[in-house]
């Protein structure tokens, strides 16, 4: 594509003129006669020769070529073309921005924790989102960290929101306490094991049970008549249930550590990072930061961080690596949600969909786990008199 401009000039004699152009050297690519005026194709070199001449013939840009019709559209809408470049920049920063985190709780004060905590894993508002990696890391050490009182933890990103859903450890009595209670079920599940040292027993194993049935009750019976209420003592483990849904991509990258480390000072605006100490920082790292100074506002940091060197290499699941790969996440995502010492009892993969670049697996699993709750053993109600 050839770069020119096409210009009319105007006036008496064309030919006269087009001749005066000729003896300049300039370059005319063609021409075009019309009766009292013509169209030249000229270069930029050309144009500027022709606009420098002192003449009397009417000189007029009526078409650009190539590139020049680009530039002469870039100058002509360039506030235009600049202002629509910097709302597509300034959304798309908006977009990666939160705005609110939503932490739901009945209680005020487990909110305000669970808010100063992710605020020290820097998810608050104004920050920039984190990757699904680095948030299930910070759900993972927000639970080990405070297990005492910390059941369940769960962040969900909807647009520029954070929605965190937690749920309290709860006690429901002190070890000296001497209050009656039933032991009841705190899931749907079928009974594989009760250990009892107090109480009534209830249930048998293999029985299925639901959600606040009582297993071990606090009232011991004579036949019908209830001779004592006491603390029923024990646990229950049962057979449970759940799906779990993992998609994985086909293609993925393989880190491996050099052994090399080093500090860094460095400064981050956007996505962008530089190292004022040293200069010259390692290709592929992985990076900890040791201090960091935040502007809550602005997307800039300051940050002393640890830099260890890493190597990525590409690598390709296959279908059945993928469904390995997909067992072994089914399994952590349980452990971190109902605790370690849970016993996964069967899995089975109900549903495979494979895309182009990954594929999407829905696990069964069965899991032996502590389905022990307590409740206050009710009063006796004394029968009524006919």
């Amino acid at each position: 594509m050839h770069n020119y401009y096409e210009i009319k000039i105007t006036g008496k004699d064309i030919k006269r003129f087009i001749k005066t152009l000729y003896r300049m050297k300039i370059q005319l690519y063609q021409i075009q006669w019309g009766k009292k005026d013509a169209i030249l194709y000229v270069d930029r070199e050309g144009l500027t020769k022709v606009k420098e001449m002192k003449t009397i013939y009417q000189i007029e840009i009526v078409g650009y070529h190539g590139l020049f019709k680009l530039e002469y559209y870039f100058k002509k809408y360039r506030l235009f073309l600049c202002a629509m470049l910097f709302g597509v920049f300034f959304i798309l920063f908006l977009s990666h921005l939160i705005f609110h985190v939503q932490v739901i709780h009945v209680k005020k004060e487990i909110r305000e924790f669970i808010k100063e905590e992710l605020k020290k894993e820097g998810i608050r508002p104004f920050y920039f989102q984190k990757t699904f990696d680095r948030q299930e890391k910070i759900v993972k050490n927000i639970i080990l960290n405070y297990r005492d009182k910390i059941e369940w933890l769960e962040i969900e990103r909807i647009g520029t929101k954070y929605i965190v859903k937690v749920e309290e450890r709860k006690y429901s009595d002190t070890e000296n306490d001497t209050e009656p209670r039933d032991i009841i079920a705190k899931k749907d599940g079928r009974i594989l094991q009760i250990e009892a040292s107090d109480g009534t027993i209830l249930v048998a194993k293999d029985q299925y049970v639901k959600k606040g049935d009582v297993l071990i009750s606090g009232q011991i019976k004579n036949k019908d008549v209830v001779m004592a209420r006491v603390r029923s003592n024990g646990k229950v483990y049962a057979s449970t249930w759940y799906t779990v849904h993992v998609t994985l991509p086909y293609h993925y990258q393989e880190e491996t550590k050099t052994g090399k480390k080093k500090k860094a000072l460095s400064i981050r605006l956007f996505s962008k990072q530089w190292n004022l100490f040293p200069f010259r920082s390692y290709q592929q790292k992985k990076v900890t930061p040791l201090f960091e100074l935040k502007n809550s506002i602005l997307p800039l940091s300051i940050s002393w961080n640890e830099e260890e060197e890493i190597q990525k290499s590409e690598k390709v699941y296959t279908k059945d690596l993928a469904i390995l790969e997909a067992s072994s996440i089914a399994r952590e995502k349980l452990q971190n949600q109902l605790g370690e010492d849970i016993e996964i009892l069967y899995e089975k993969s109900l549903k495979i969909t494979e895309e182009d670049s990954k594929i999407d697996i829905e696990i069964f699993l069965t899991v032996k786990e502590d389905i022990t709750e307590y409740q206050k053993t009710p009063e006796e109600i004394p029968p009524e008199e006919s």
